[in-house]
């Protein structure tokens, strides 16, 4: 699998495969400042509500590109929203994420690379795809839960001491987890997520 993080600074090059295949540009709409507007070659305009990262901690605005083993798809992550995506412009599916407008100065983004596909922990959330970016998985957590690493098997997370103080994990094969409750576990499963 391979991720890719553009800076939103104007109009930037959209690439898939070391191929150019359009362009992404934030537009700013009402309240909002990380819609953005994709335009692929020869092909629609997609507009994508909240999808850009627009966290307090960055110098810009981004967007990660995640590839897997797929030809024609690809998955967007930045803001409030994954997309799920065709190089010829058409929208697959979308997922609303546990991140929150409003919190922007505790969004935060780490990816896991591991044998059946891609992790990510975000400060609210826990979302897993596999090779061929199907969703696994998709958990919330708490922005006081800090990540601290991946085992064989888990991801190991800490609790800090103010809420508990204890270490919980999360199954990588299934979403479960164990030694304690983050909150939804491993409801959204299945090819792509639910329109």
């Amino acid at each position: 699998m391979k991720w890719t993080e553009l800076a939103l600074n104007g109009t930037e090059r959209l690439q898939f495969g070391g191929k150019h295949i359009g362009s992404v540009q934030r537009q700013a709409a009402a309240k909002r400042t990380n819609d953005l507007a994709v335009y692929f070659e020869g092909g629609p305009r997609l507009d994508l509500a909240e999808a850009a990262d627009v966290s307090q901690s960055l110098e810009n605005p981004r967007l990660f590109i995640i590839e897997g083993t797929l030809t024609d798809t690809f998955v967007t992550f930045g803001g409030e929203k994954a997309y799920w995506l065709t190089t010829a412009g058409a929208l697959k599916s979308e997922l609303p994420l546990f991140r929150e407008a409003g919190l922007e100065e505790y969004w935060t983004t780490q990816f896991l690379q591991e044998p059946n596909g891609l992790i990510i922990v975000y400060e609210s959330g826990i979302l897993a795809i596999d090779l061929d970016l199907a969703l696994r998985w998709h958990n919330h957590k708490f922005l006081n839960d800090h990540f601290v690493r991946l085992d064989q098997d888990a991801l190991i997370f800490f609790r800090d001491e103010e809420n508990q103080g204890k270490e919980w994990f999360v199954r990588l094969e299934t979403g479960k987890v164990q030694n304690g409750s983050v909150g939804e576990t491993g409801e959204q499963t299945g090819r792509f997520p639910k329109d």
